[in-house]
């Protein structure tokens, strides 16, 4: 009777500890492909951002040449070639005549410089793939905590079967013990295992 509900709760716990297993690997997938969905949005962002700078730059180094030089008509294209959000910059920039005041600063340390955002939007992915990061670790150690947890409660299973094997009522007591131990002990750990459900 006694090896009967030691066998019955231990194949609880054990069902218990796979599903917990299995829904942590799935938590912890999730989590990895999540970071790396940020570090990829992340990576995406930086590049934009360095293409929109050196773009940015190289068009405004021949703009102020074209207008140092006189050169009106290639000053006219050159402008069109600015991205809509620098075009009120570099307006405000000439209206300041800068060929004439060279204390005027560059536009591009203008706050409102929009390349700013999307470098902070890639700082906010990378802050985001690193907390996802952090969870899926969580996951990858609850999913080992609970593997172990399933094959101590499979040597609890094997020590009462084995158990009732023996002659010898003193063997077949000290392995109902050391089972109902380690059935104790594992059950304690598992009730203080984080779950999903």
């Amino acid at each position: 009777m006694i090896v009967a509900i030691i066998l019955s709760a231990t194949a609880i716990a054990i069902a218990f500890s796979a599903f917990q297993a299995g829904k942590w690997g799935g938590a912890m997938t999730v989590a990895f492909n999540e970071a790396a969905v940020d570090r990829t949005i992340a990576a995406t962002d930086i590049a934009q951002a360095s293409r929109d700078i050196n773009g940015d730059r190289a068009t405004f180094s021949s703009y102020v040449l074209a207008l140092a030089s006189g050169d009106e008509t290639a000053a006219v294209i050159l402008f069109e070639e600015f991205r809509d959000e620098v075009k009120p910059l570099i307006e405000a920039w000439v209206a300041e005549d800068p060929l004439s005041n060279p204390g005027v600063p560059s536009p591009f340390d203008d706050p409102s410089y929009t390349v700013i955002s999307t470098m902070e939007d890639a700082v906010t992915a990378v802050d985001d793939a690193e907390a996802h990061t952090t969870l899926a670790l969580e996951g990858r150690k609850n999913v080992g905590n609970y593997t172990l947890l399933t094959v101590v409660f499979a040597v609890v299973l094997f020590l009462a079967g084995l158990s009732r094997q023996f002659r010898s009522r003193s063997v077949s007591i000290a392995l109902g013990v050391v089972a109902v131990g380690l059935l104790v002990i594992g059950i304690g750990v598992l009730i203080v295992l984080p779950t999903l459900l």
